[in-house]
């Protein structure tokens, strides 16, 4: 029965997006998966793609890109991929599966439109900078 099964909840693991400046001085957002919890992520799974409804995850899109990270130890974070600003208008979907202390876990995280913009950063666990955070 639905009822029965019991979904584990996602506790201080986040995905982020973080300015970087090259030696040039050009910039570029960088999401990062952050691992803000004392034990180790396993067999960590993320499937990142873009669209401009919500409702229907349709209307203008990006391709679906999908990366693996075999450990992300404690208290650190892995650079996933490149933002690039054409996209900064769409919702941007992050969904991480991942293995922590033996059980599998996922959870969906979402940048919503226009949100990739330093006016909403704030600290980031583990990086100490800042940026943008879905928590």
């Amino acid at each position: 029965m639905r009822k029965d099964i019991e979904i584990p909840e996602v506790k201080d693991v986040y995905v982020a997006a973080l300015e970087v400046t090259d030696e040039h001085g050009d910039t570029t957002w960088w999401m990062h998966l952050i691992n803000d919890t004392d034990g180790p992520l396993e067999n960590i799974l993320v499937q990142s793609k873009g669209y401009s409804d919500l409702e229907t995850k349709g209307g203008k899109s990006t391709a679906t890109l999908r990366k693996m990270v075999k450990v992300l130890p404690a208290k650190s974070a892995a650079k996933l991929e490149p933002m690039m600003p054409e996209i900064f208008d769409l919702f941007n979907e992050y969904w991480v599966s991942f293995f922590e202390g033996g059980q599998m876990k996922d959870r969906k995280y979402i940048f919503g439109p226009k949100t990739i913009d330093m006016a909403f950063s704030e600290p980031l666990p583990v990086l100490e900078k800042q940026g943008i955070l879905v928590r």
